[in-house]
């Protein structure tokens, strides 16, 4: 693969649209896929980035040693005409003219090869980049996954238990408890109003005995009254 296609290909590369209308479950395979293919590619990416870089360098090597060739030419042609010397600085400045004429294509060279570094470069932070989103997309799916597969065992938990249970029996047995609550509740207030009439009971001796007192009192007092009458 070309490297301006390899470019546009990685460059272009968005781990959101790679997921889209993905479920969850797919997802997961789908980034564990990605991130071995980008892993690999990462690994190849960085060495063929750094021949690329080489190349680069030595370019540039070749048009600074080009550079000084041609300024050291151009100072010998100068020494050779202040020293009278008109045939010797013709060869120098025709060697001059050569690498001249060398430097354009020398300096086209380096161009290029300092534009395919740069798109290297890019390339490889680039992709550094997606997998360390990749990664992290894996581990907030993952997250997820393990929140919805307990989700899911607690919410199969419940339905057997709700299978299970025999919900009569239980009313059943709230029934009984509440019967028992009421006859607690029964036996306390016949116990109170048991209670209130043995007070009443009491009141009524009370006030009987009493009033026999006093009724004796009175019969005692008459028949003291008939004896002083004579009656």
């Amino acid at each position: 693969m070309g490297i301006l296609q390899r470019f546009s290909d990685i460059m272009s590369a968005n781990i959101n649209s790679l997921l889209s209308g993905a479920e969850e479950k797919n997802a997961g395979k789908l980034l564990e896929k990605y991130l071995a293919d980008a892993r690999a590619n990462l690994e190849e990416l960085k060495s063929e980035t750094s021949a690329i870089i080489a190349d680069e360098m030595a370019a540039a090597r070749r048009v600074a040693a080009n550079n000084e060739e041609i300024a050291k030419y151009d100072r010998y042609a100068e020494q050779a005409v202040l020293a009278g010397n008109d045939d010797d600085a013709r060869k120098f400045l025709d060697a001059k003219a050569q690498l001249v004429a060398k430097k354009a294509e020398l300096e086209a060279a380096y161009e290029m090869a300092k534009s395919n570094s740069d798109k290297m470069r890019q390339m490889t932070r680039k992709l550094m980049e997606d997998i360390a989103a990749a990664e992290g997309k894996m581990v907030e799916l993952r997250a997820k996954l393990t929140v919805a597969e307990h989700k899911e065992k607690m919410d199969d938990l419940m339905n057997k238990v709700a299978g299970r249970t025999d919900m009569s029996g239980f009313e059943n047995m709230m029934e009984a408890v509440q019967k028992r609550i009421d006859s607690v509740d029964a036996k306390v207030a016949l116990n109170e109003e048991l209670a209130d009439k043995m007070d009443i009971k009491k009141l009524e001796e009370k006030y009987s005995a009493k009033a026999a007192e006093v009724s004796a009192s009175v019969e005692a007092d008459l028949a003291a009254l008939k004896a002083r009458l004579g009656k």
